[in-house]
């Protein structure tokens, strides 16, 4: 994943997405009493990731809580 640079509009959002990310691992760590592997393992093979990849539709934009929401519905 380090080759990967997100942008929005132009401008490099990298630092914003895996700033989100990060909060909801956390997220689903504490709710899904899991460790941080799984939780990553679980999230980067999920929909709501792929949607999240493609940041002109906003997602990196909202809450960490509103993500993992969109996660938790996909399961």
């Amino acid at each position: 994943m380090s080759d990967v640079i997100y942008t929005f509009n132009g401008k490099d959002i990298t630092m914003n997405v895996c700033i989100q990310i990060r909060a909801v691992l956390d997220i689903l760590q504490e709710k899904m009493k899991i460790d941080f592997i799984e939780a990553v393992d679980r999230f980067y093979t999920s929909e709501t990731y792929s949607i999240l990849q493609n940041t002109e539709n906003g997602l990196w934009a909202e809450s960490p809580e509103y993500i993992a929401d969109r996660f938790f519905e996909e399961c």
